[in-house]
């Protein structure tokens, strides 16, 4: 099976970020209706997978997030900035299974139960929750998930998320338009969904997990047309009550049929953008805003977390799995001896690169992030080592090399090349800064131009199979720059059709090896995450993969 594009990462979204209009938006910033006052403790009936400490719950509330960007869509099928990401993934829609917690795997969200698998590990059969509804109030059935993800696979919708589904069997007729319905995709009753895949696929749990997934009433969507995608009908914790362009603001109120009775516990969520990120910090810390939506960048990491009064009251760190690497392109003839490669490797100083990120990054010189569950690496990591780089370079018959490193203008990484540009010197590798608009600099990675060019990525899909089929195999989809490794492929395909975590695992483990040894890239960090949310907040519990879980989380100021 191809592997699929790639899931936009949270820290990679970042680069869409612009400045907003901050002095027009400061003239508007009071949220709507008075400030909060004290609710009664909450009584909940049921609670959300891993809602987290329950006790002292109270209900009431106006919370508001910040966001630099108006969001593309809050259609699941569309949405894939940091902004829609969050609002398809937390707020308006609820698959049918819910990473759990902070860092758990999927628990049933939507669904009553887990799936159960066939002995071939290619048919899952999933029951449906009887208590979900849509915010317009009616009942979800199976059909619902059937028509959802055939539509997702329409090609005149022009889904990202259509490759996704593709492992479904007959998804790849429907997106070539050469069948109507998607054969691997049954009702069995309205409580019963069952799904066939064409091979297996360790993958596919987490897929159930995403925003895109997630029911829809076809009735709403033929209802709203365009407008679906800013005042969407879905099934999550919160329903759309406003959206204003101008203003540049959303109001969310809870969803009254929501499935977890008794949640969300806030009376209100209110999205704000066109806040830049320096303006971000100033109101966050002046009360003025309850969360920043995309976490804490570079620039505002260096001041939340110097001091220590402002590290305790408004930094969540957030546990994540992702890697930053330097992308070498093979396409260059000298960049295809592996020794090359490794020279530029060993001739990184990662300590000293992962100071400018501001605690967004440890030192880390492997392909693989460094904590993953239930994985034994066998990989060693490369060092700061720049005599065996020199060394390298002589045995590769290199003498002065000169090489192009492409970036755009989003922290860290102007900074970082200018450290790089530095620690490549000192072995005799020439480096030219080439810096870009972040429009640019998109354009031209995805056409393979460049010699190098700093990637990050957070695993969304709970392996690091991910990673790997995203940028690594011949035919990935961030593959630009023409990696080839034959073992890697056949590797990667072995791990994905793997009956258990573990044993795909094991077989990863062979895949961060070879990468390694083959310096398919320069690693240079495993990535860090850290929100920022007002101290009033409680239970607050975030994931980089999904956004703020406001359904659990109450206020008191």
């Amino acid at each position: 099976m191809a592997g699929p594009p790639p899931l936009p990462s949270r820290r990679h979204l970042l680069t869409f970020g612009a400045a907003g209009a901050a002095a027009a938006f400061l003239s508007g910033c009071g949220g709507p209706g008075s400030p909060p006052r004290p609710g009664a403790l909450a009584n909940v009936g049921a609670w959300a997978p891993g809602p987290g400490d329950q006790s002292g719950a109270r209900r009431g509330g106006h919370i508001i997030t910040a966001w630099s960007n108006e969001a593309q869509s809050y259609d699941p099928a569309i949405g894939w900035d940091l902004h829609s990401w969050e609002a398809i993934s937390t707020v308006l829609h609820a698959p049918l299974y819910q990473y759990a917690g902070p860092a758990d795997g999927p628990a049933p969200h939507a669904a009553a139960a887990m799936p159960k698998v066939s002995a071939d590990r290619r048919t899952y059969t999933v029951p449906l929750r009887r208590d979900v509804r849509f915010h317009n109030g009616r009942r979800v059935t199976a059909q619902d998930y059937v028509w959802t993800w055939t539509r997702v696979l329409d090609p005149e919708l022009a889904s990202w998320a259509s490759s996704y589904l593709l492992g479904i069997e007959g998804a790849t007729e429907v997106y070539e338009k050469k069948a109507k319905k998607v054969r691997g995709l049954e009702a069995l009753d309205d409580h019963t969904l069952r799904i066939h895949l064409s091979e297996p696929d360790i993958l596919f749990q987490a897929l159930l997990c995403q925003p895109y997934m997630a029911a829809l009433p076809k009735e709403e969507v033929a209802r709203l047309g365009a407008g679906f995608s800013r005042t969407p009908v879905g099934t999550g914790p919160f329903r759309i009550t406003r959206y204003d362009s101008k203003r540049q603001r959303a109001l969310f109120r809870p969803h009254d049929h929501y499935f977890w009775r008794g949640t969300p516990l806030i009376d209100t969520l209110e999205y704000r953008w066109g806040i830049d990120y320096p303006l971000q910090a100033l109101q966050l810390s002046g009360g003025k805003v309850d969360v920043l939506g995309e976490g804490l960048v570079p620039s505002q990491a260096a001041r939340f977390t110097a001091d220590p009064e402002m590290r305790e009251r408004f930094v969540h760190p957030v546990p994540v799995r992702g890697s930053q690497w330097i992308t070498t392109n093979h396409k260059r003839p000298v960049l295809k001896d592996p020794r090359v490669r490794q020279a530029l490797s060993w001739a990184v100083d990662r300590e000293q690169l992962t100071r400018v990120s501001f605690g967004l990054s440890d030192p880390w010189g492997c392909a693989f992030p460094k904590h993953l569950d239930r994985y034994r690496r066998t990989a060693r990591p490369y060092t700061h080592d720049p005599d065996r780089a020199r060394a390298l370079l002589k045995e590769a018959g290199v003498g002065r090399l000169r090489l192009r490193f492409l970036h755009g203008t989003q922290d860290p990484w102007p900074l970082m090349a200018q450290v790089l540009q530095q620690q490549f010197a000192s072995v005799g590798v020439e480096i030219t800064l080439d810096a870009m608009s972040e429009s640019a600099f998109e354009l031209a990675t995805s056409k393979g131009e460049g010699d190098l060019y700093g990637t990050d990525m957070y695993i969304v899909l709970d392996s690091a199979l991910e990673l790997v089929t995203t940028c690594f195999t011949s035919d990935a989809a961030q593959n630009y720059t023409g990696y080839h490794n034959k073992r890697v492929d056949a590797l990667t395909a072995k791990a994905r059709k793997a009956p258990t975590v573990e044993a795909s695992n094991a077989i990863l483990a062979e895949v961060e090896k070879e990468l390694t040894e083959d310096a398919a890239g320069i690693y240079i960090g495993s990535l860090n995450f850290l929100a920022a949310r007002s101290p009033d907040l409680h239970n607050y519990q975030m994931r980089g993969e999904t956004g703020s879980y406001y359904d659990r989380l109450w206020v008191k100021r």
